[in-house]
């Protein structure tokens, strides 16, 4: 019989949790703790299956949980309960670790389904149960301050975080944005974790997840080196969403589609404004390219027909370019239409947005290649 071990402060919830799953006490066991360091406790002493853990309590936090936890077990499957997320949240994570992510309050049918997903997993040695990248999502989205020590091997580091902000990093022989750099790249890291950010002065300018994009660019350019002979003659070759880097032997080089640059540069940009509630992106031509995660309301909406049909507003106001269009309908959020570059983008706004700030967001000269 597998062991699942879920962790909340909220005994209230903890209890109903408990109940809820005693229907499936023939496939797995249910042990409950009220805090990180009571669960540490249990893991401990008892063979732990699957971890499903709040991330905000008293004593011990599921942060510094989580990263005791992989010490001990690397390769534990770990589900995340959290009422301060988003959709957003869920995709990103998802697409770079078997750690899940579930929003309160909780569906006890797609709580039940995902613990039963990860228990069938068949645990494989190059994956562990939580990546570095993940745990700084993480951290990133619920605006946590700590210090990160980071072991790889014979290398070590520290990531120096204040409320979701990366402000400094350091290995024994870098600082700053290039130490970050070396420490996010590394394979396999071991995270200990102290709660108070050790540094006062913000020395890195550049945003978590594009440190985190920019890292798994080097990596892949890195892998692509390494990369096996090519196939044979006649083989179809996928095109590499990145360049690799030029050689001694200065061997002919494929660049990227700038129109691939300019789609994974938006699509970052969209993902990141906390303004933007969902969104879809299209081609001059009305066919589309990128959404926000499903379901997303917009995907068969073409901009392309209002634009168009707004064009003459340009010259009967003579007041220059047209920039945008905003529509606004009785119970739902604002909707926003515009053009940057080559794509056509609809997207509705949270409450608060300004349409302003989301177009400077997106500034023009990102897309100029595309």
């Amino acid at each position: 019989m597998k062991n699942v071990l879920i962790v909340d402060d909220e005994k209230p919830f903890l209890l109903s949790l408990e109940e809820g799953l005693a229907a499936f006490s023939d496939r797995f066991n249910v042990i409950c703790a009220g805090n990180g360091e009571e669960a540490l406790h249990f893991f401990q002493n008892h063979k732990i299956d699957l971890l499903v853990t709040d991330l905000k309590m008293p004593v011990m936090d599921g942060f510094q949980l989580i990263t005791e936890v992989m010490r001990l077990d690397p390769y534990l499957p770990v589900i995340v309960m959290t009422a301060f997320g988003t959709p957003e949240i869920e995709e990103r994570i998802s697409a770079m670790t078997p750690l899940h992510y579930l929003e309160k309050p909780l569906d006890l049918d797609a709580l039940t389904q995902m613990v039963e997903k990860a228990l069938a997993a068949e645990p494989r040695s190059y994956i562990r149960g939580i990546t570095l990248s993940a745990f700084l999502q993480l951290v990133s989205m619920e605006k946590k301050s700590c210090t990160l020590k980071v072991c790889s091997g014979d290398q070590n580091g520290f990531l120096f975080i204040k409320k979701g902000e990366l402000y400094d990093a350091q290995t024994p022989d870098l600082d700053g944005e290039k130490a970050a750099m070396e420490i996010i790249s590394w394979d396999a890291a071991d995270i200990e974790m102290d709660t108070v950010c050790r540094r006062k002065e913000k020395k890195i300018a550049a945003g978590l997840e594009f440190l985190l994009l920019e890292a798994f660019r080097i990596k892949d350019e890195m892998n692509a080196e390494q990369a096996p002979p090519q196939p044979d003659a006649g083989a179809f070759i996928p095109e590499p969403f990145f360049e690799p880097p030029k050689t001694t032997t200065a061997p002919k080089v494929v660049a990227k589609p700038a129109s691939v640059d300019a789609d994974q540069k938006l699509l970052t940009l969209l993902k990141k404004s906390a303004m933007v509630h969902e969104f879809a992106a299209f081609d001059d031509e009305g066919r589309l390219k990128f959404h926000s995660p499903e379901p997303c309301s917009l995907v068969k909406v073409n901009p392309g027909v209002f634009l168009k049909e707004c064009q003459p507003l340009e010259d009967l106001f003579e007041k220059g370019e047209l920039r945008f269009l905003q529509l606004s309908t009785a119970g739902r959020k604002a909707t926003l239409i515009f053009q940057r570059g080559k794509h056509q983008i609809v997207l509705t706004m949270n409450k608060g947005a300004q349409p302003n700030k989301i177009i400077e967001q997106l500034s023009p000269s990102l897309f100029e290649k595309s």
